[in-house]
């Protein structure tokens, strides 16, 4: 593997249009690519822009750089497909920024991320993975104990398929957000234990004995548009008007440091790499429980949580985006200092 890093490609799948249902919700904008050029470049690299289309492999293959900055989310429906760009990199022998396809599939498969966790003492909800309506018969009695329920995909990301009505509280509203799922998003619909507490996000990086925070912060609402809030597609669309961010000094101790343990685990525990955004929020008795995790979190400089996050805590965009190199090379054994140079 070369020591050597003169280029840098980032990999990526661009929004190609203003859609008005959820398709290409995890894709980025064009300024998220073109602010990530500018950092990387500033530091002295040429860089190479690599979007995943029909092109992607030949334009690899003639372009060959050294290291690439890894956000691409997949282009497939299936729960792999953010491990499509990181298999094909592996296979190349090229060095890239992130978790590895074993891990990135795993956490996007909210169900299998559940069982993982929930079996090494990770506190999350309670939950059931439903396939399609006719296995509703086993869900009678699921009200017995629990008031409600949020509904949403099995295998998606950036609130695809969440929204406002997603939470239930009774089996006809049960099988009608059950039905929209299995047939909107072509999957098995999640049935999960509705936290009814505050939303928060954790930011984790490096790797080995060198994992740690990034910070965190809460996510809370400016106005309320439904009975229950929920960091839905709606709400994260028009985020200004209608979300809060509170840094982690605002935060109870107690809460702090519960959100930083869980965080920790299920970061080891999955064996993540480089940079993660864990998401939680507080059951009935204020504990925090683990509702996602974001191994490849968004990296806009104005509205993707984890910049967010770390100019929240004091850091800067330019900060978390050498760190995230910073890390990857210091896992593959590249002795590179990032220097400005201009």
């Amino acid at each position: 593997m070369k020591k050597c890093i003169r280029t840098i490609g980032i990999t990526f799948n661009l929004k190609r249009k203003k859609l008005s249902d959820d398709h290409q919700e995890e894709y980025d904008e064009i300024e998220t690519i073109e602010a990530l050029k500018a950092e990387i470049e500033s530091y002295g690299f040429k860089v190479i822009l690599l979007e995943q289309r029909e092109t992607f492999l030949k334009n690899l293959l003639k372009s060959k750089p050294d290291f690439v900055l890894n956000i691409a989310e997949g282009r497939s429906n299936t729960r792999a497909r953010e491990s499509e760009i990181p298999s094909i990199l592996e296979s190349l022998n090229i060095p890239y920024s992130g978790s590895d396809p074993i891990s990135l599939g795993i956490t996007l498969d909210k169900y299998i991320t559940n069982i993982i966790l929930n079996a090494k003492g990770v506190p999350v909800p309670f939950m059931f993975m439903v396939k399609n309506s006719e296995e509703m018969f086993s869900l009678k009695e699921i009200f017995k104990n629990i008031d409600y329920f949020i509904v949403k995909p099995r295998w998606e990301g950036s609130s695809k398929g969440i929204f406002l009505n997603s939470i239930v509280g009774n089996l006809k509203q049960l099988e009608e957000r059950i039905r929209f799922i299995t047939s909107r998003y072509s999957q098995p619909a999640l049935v999960e234990e509705f936290l009814p507490g505050d939303e928060f996000t954790v930011g984790v990086c490096g790797n080995g004995e060198r994992i740690r925070i990034l910070g965190m912060m809460k996510i809370s609402p400016r106005i309320h548009l439904s009975k229950f809030f929920i960091y839905s597609l709606e709400v994260k669309r028009e985020w200004q008007k209608n979300v809060r961010y509170e840094s982690e000094d605002k935060i109870p101790f107690e809460i702090r440091k519960n959100l930083e343990k869980y965080a920790l685990e299920a970061f080891r525990i999955l064996e993540l790499r480089d940079i993660a955004r864990i998401d939680m929020r507080l059951d009935r008795n204020g504990l925090p429980k683990i509702i996602d995790i974001n191994p490849l979190p968004g990296l806009s400089p104005l509205y993707s949580d984890l910049p967010i996050l770390y100019k929240l805590n004091g850091g800067s965009y330019s900060g978390l985006i050498k760190l995230i190199l910073e890390e990857a090379f210091l896992r593959y054994g590249f002795k590179i200092k990032l220097i400005k140079r201009r």
